[in-house]
Parts: C-alpha cells; structure tokens; sequence
C-alpha cells in the first residue's frame, strides 16, 4: 500500500470514528408517551440508568396515565399534557405506545393517533420511536398481530420500531416459565421490565445490552441506596441475550 492510500485509509478511520463517538456522545432528551405498560416498575427509569452506567448523556421523561390510549394523549384526557410537551419539550426522540390491546381491537385508531403523533414529533425536529407491546399471558396468538400493526404504523410515519413485544415473545419460547407477567398475566413483573429495558437500551444507544448490571440502582435524598430493579445474575444476561438477538434482527 503507498503512503497516499495508507494516508487516506488512517484519516478515514478517524473521521468515522469520531463520527461514531460523536453520536454516542451527543446528549439525548426523550419523551416516552405511554400508560402503565410504560411505567410499570419504573422503565423510563430503568433505562435511563442502564445509560447512564455507560456514560451516556441522557435525560428521560414520561408522559402517562394508567389506561391511556393515544388518542387520550392527544385529546389531553386523563389529565395528560402530552401533544405540549412534544411542542414545547425540545426532545430528540418520542417514544408512542397505545392500549395494551388496541392494535387487535381498534387498529384503524392506533393508525390514525399514531400517524397525528408522528407528524407533531417529526415537525419538532424529534424522531419517533414505536414500543411494540406483548400480548397477554393467556393469549400468546395475540403477538403477530400487535407486531404487525406497530410495525406497519412505524413503517408509514418513518419512525424507529422498539420490539419488545418480540423479545418477550422470543425469550418464553426459550423458558417459557420464565416470570415475565405480573399476577393479572398482562402488566410486567419487574424482570418482565428488566427485559422491556433492555431492548429499548439496545435500540436507543446501538449498543448491546450484554454486560449490564443485573442491579439498577439510585439514591434518595440521604445519599441512601433505591433500588429500582434488581434481579439475579443469570435471569439478567437471559434478558441481555434475548434483547441483542431480537434488536439485531429488527435492524436487519
């Protein structure tokens, strides 16, 4: 190789990593719009931590009431502010979820509040992130076709599919006794969240969520430990696993 085109090789290693290390470095405001499938057990938190154990700029917000559908979201029930805070928030990604069931019961509502979200993120300078949900304990069936819909709506509004449901779906088929629900088979259980966390930190950073901390933790006002998910050494690297080899897939 002359020393031209080693120059040129090295110079273009440099720029692309630093690039690399700009985007990872570039701090991240989100907005997660949900209901109780998103703050059960506190994943907008988890999340944020498994960041921030990473050295990673991020400040994460939610915006949820137990029950929400998107259309409530927009309309500004349940007590929600959420179409003003998109508008006035400055966020750099949005994150939509719908009722737990309304991809199977209403879908054409899920298109319709998840197309006028897509645009008021999208005309804020916002990417829009869809959280594909599970199905319900008593009913795996359920899961092609919650998947199908949130993917055909992030396909329409150009936003960013979070597959969790899939994850879930991938990770019962491996251990199908593996305690993912809470009791009422539908909510998550707080390893069921270890696992939602998981994929969205593999989607949202790039990276794989192998190697994590099995224990996300915080501090009250004392300087006095909280913990915020704790889970078993072996039960967090299954969730790590199965969060790498779905994301990789969905990106494929």
């Amino acid at each position: 190789m002359s020393k031209i085109h080693l120059f040129i090789l090295l110079a273009f290693l440099f720029l692309t990593s630093n690039f690399a290390f700009g985007q990872n470095d570039v701090p991240k405001e989100i907005l997660f719009v949900g209901n109780s499938y998103t703050y059960f057990w506190n994943l907008p938190q988890t999340v944020n931590f498994m960041a921030e154990s990473q050295d990673l700029q991020y400040t994460v917000r939610q915006s949820t009431a137990g029950g929400a559908s998107l259309a409530n979201h927009w309309k500004g029930e349940k007590g929600l502010n959420s179409v003003d805070k998109i508008k006035n928030g400055n966020y750099n990604i949005v994150i939509i979820q719908d009722l737990s069931t309304q991809a199977i019961d209403n879908p054409d509502t899920l298109l319709y509040y998840g197309h006028k979200f897509g645009s008021l993120i999208s005309s804020k300078g916002a990417k829009p992130y869809v959280y594909t949900t599970w199905s319900r304990q008593w009913d795996p069936y359920m899961q092609e076709e919650i998947s199908k819909k949130y993917e055909l709506l992030a396909k329409e509004i150009n936003a960013v599919i979070v597959p969790v449901g899939p994850a879930w779906q991938r990770a019962l088929e491996l251990r199908p006794d593996l305690p993912l629900y809470f009791d009422d088979g539908s909510h998550p259980s707080t390893l069921g969240t270890y696992l939602s966390a998981c994929v969205f930190y593999a989607v949202l950073t790039g990276n794989s969520p192998i190697g994590l901390e099995p224990r996300i933790f915080s501090e009250d006002k004392n300087g006095e430990k909280i913990y915020i998910n704790f889970q078993s050494p072996e039960n967090a690297l299954f969730c790590q696993k199965v969060a790498d080899e779905i994301v990789l897939k969905a990106i494929k």
